[in-house]
């Protein structure tokens, strides 16, 4: 009971390897009694003989380790240019906050929360700084 032959005409037929070809269990006696192309083609066509899907790799492992690895031995360059963008922006942010608070426009509790905002980089900028305070009402009233 040795479907050999018919798996590799079927193979050639469909175009793939013989490990993928699948044979129905039920119809082996008839699968056997096949002997020319024509013969495999007609079971091919009444779905006794069928292609099994391709295996692929999945990438599920590949997907949770591809994190996004920036830690010191990753790094490539040097840290300059956001580096020297970030300390111009804080410096003036923090100046502009030293500023309203010595004008005793900012209570020192505001400004105290607002220069630890802005080390977190809430700030884009410092005219961010002053929509913040006017949205949040923390200028002093005169």
């Amino acid at each position: 009971m040795s479907l050999k032959s018919q798996r590799r005409l079927a193979a050639s037929l469909l175009g793939s390897g013989e490990s993928r070809i699948w044979i129905d269990p039920e119809e082996t006696t008839r699968v056997e009694s096949a002997i020319t192309r024509q013969e495999v083609k007609s079971l091919i066509d009444s779905g006794r003989i069928r292609l099994l899907q391709k295996k692929g790799v999945s990438r599920g492992r590949h997907r949770s380790k591809s994190g996004r690895r920036k830690k010191a031995g990753s790094r490539k360059g040097g840290q300059k240019p956001g580096k020297e963008a970030w300390v111009l922006k804080i410096r003036a942010i923090r100046r502009h906050l030293r500023f309203l608070r010595d004008k005793r426009q900012l209570a020192p509790a505001s400004y105290k929360l607002l220069l630890g905002m802005s080390k977190g980089g809430a700030f884009r900028s410092r005219s961010h700084v002053d929509e913040y305070v006017k949205a949040h009402q923390l200028q002093r009233k005169r």
